[in-house]
């Protein structure tokens, strides 16, 4: 007698493969095989599969309108699957005929939060980025790319193999390939570069204030900035400098810390002539008069260094003023407007609180 799988579907449905291959335990029982694969082919020549386009427009009609079956309910698609969610003409239009997902399609907050992990720094409290330490580096490879290709000359005359770079395996600060996928995203993560990271510049040529930058830096796009001034002795800063100048290179400037130190080759001269600033001699209260004054009203100005270490830029001077002729001298001749026309506290500029021992 021949064995019949039990039947576990609805009379309604096709049977499932589940029911159809139960009992197949070899090779003879072709009829179920055919069977299983007749009804995968009727799924797939079901009318009512919606895999075109066009097919979206013909599900307008509600279930009330299908005819009632024997059972009086209405008649069911065959597909399963046809009961799910599909995308919209418009979404499909949105992602692409490939249904590839577009990073554009993003809200632009969103968009500004996957920056903030590609184009501004991390590792420190504060994204710093370092001009001298990056023309540090600029150089050391430039020498040794010098070196290597002066050396590769020499090697192919003697008939040797040249010589290749070592890659050395350090951290990037940003990721700036992002920038270079299309023009809105080189527009939006440039300017989340610029707003979102502080630019570190230190001054020891005065005064002459020319800005040494990497390249690639665009001063007019930088929002927040880091200024070390690296002081000498008297004699060797007894002239004017143009701070409007220097200021007019930054018209997008909003922040700017500066801190002033002692140039290290002139550190025991400059200390002594900068003890307080009741005593402090007059071009250095000249030179600290003619910087206040050229600052622009609408840049936020903080003096002296953070008490916070992780705040501050890597200073190339040695020793910084302290804070209580900072705080004496904007006292005198350094007060600024706040947005409501008040003047700026002392402790508003410059850091005054003092961290408790423990």
């Amino acid at each position: 007698m021949a064995r019949h799988p039990r039947r576990t579907h609805s009379v309604s449905g096709p049977p499932s493969a589940h029911c159809v291959l139960k009992d197949v335990s070899c090779c003879c029982n072709m009829g179920k095989i055919h069977q299983f694969y007749m009804s995968v082919m009727a799924l797939r020549r079901n009318p009512q599969r919606k895999c075109k386009k066009e097919d979206e427009q013909c599900n307008s009609g509600t279930i009330s309108d299908a005819k009632p079956d024997r059972i009086g309910h209405p008649s069911l698609p065959l597909n399963p699957l046809s009961g799910l969610s599909r995308p919209t003409p418009s979404r499909m239009n949105q992602r692409g005929l490939s249904g590839q997902f577009r990073f554009c399609d993003l809200p632009r907050e969103v968009r500004d939060h996957v920056y903030s992990y590609l184009v501004v720094r991390r590792g420190k409290k504060l994204p710093i980025f370092e001009s001298r330490a990056i023309l540090r580096a600029e150089k050391k490879r430039a020498i040794a790319t010098r070196n290597r290709e002066r050396l590769n000359q020499k090697r192919l005359q003697n008939g040797r193999r040249p010589i290749s770079a070592r890659e050395h395996a350090s951290d990037c600060l940003v990721h700036l390939n992002v920038l270079q996928t299309s023009r809105q995203l080189h527009l939006e993560g440039t300017d989340h570069l610029y707003q979102s990271n502080w630019f570190a510049i230190s001054l020891d040529s005065f005064p002459a204030t020319t800005i040494e930058i990497p390249s690639g830096w665009h001063p007019s796009r930088i929002t927040k900035m880091q200024l070390e001034l690296q002081l000498k002795d008297t004699q060797r800063m007894n002239s004017y400098v143009d701070w409007g100048t220097f200021f007019s290179s930054f018209p997008s400037l909003r922040f700017v810390h500066i801190i002033p130190t002692f140039h290290p080759r002139y550190y025991d001269w400059a200390r002594t002539e900068l003890t307080t600033w009741a005593t402090a001699h007059y071009i250095f209260r000249a030179f600290f008069r003619e910087l206040l004054a050229s600052i622009p009203v609408s840049i936020c100005l903080k003096l002296g260094p953070s008490l916070d270490p992780e705040e501050n830029m890597q200073l190339e001077g040695r020793g910084h003023v302290s804070r209580k002729i900072l705080e004496d001298m904007y006292a005198e001749v350094g007060m600024r407007r706040g947005v409501y026309g008040g003047y700026l506290p002392v402790n508003r500029v410059v850091e005054c609180r003092r961290v408790s021992a423990e």
